[in-house]
């Protein structure tokens, strides 16, 4: 019996910490034809040449890409895969 306890408490855990994760994560959003992640703790540098959704927040301190948020589109959600039956 304390066995199951300690396995519930785990799955619980692992499933607390993977919601924390996606709210206090990067968050994708469109932005003029493309998709960003804002995200206050890093952004990618004006330079960035890469393709990929880039790094940006409203305001920056590194240096880094700056939008504006009004400009800022819908947020995209990730479909969640819906089992076969």
């Amino acid at each position: 019996m304390v066995t199951f306890n300690i396995d519930l408490v785990m799955i619980v855990l692992a499933f607390l910490i993977g919601y924390l994760d996606d709210i206090t994560g990067p968050q994708h959003y469109h932005y003029q034809d493309k998709t960003v992640n804002v995200y206050e703790k890093y952004q990618c540098p004006k330079y960035c040449e890469i393709i990929h959704p880039h790094f940006v927040y409203y305001n920056s301190l590194t240096n880094g890409i700056v939008i504006d948020e009004s400009l800022l589109g819908k947020k995209i959600k990730e479909k969640k895969n819906q089992r076969k039956k």
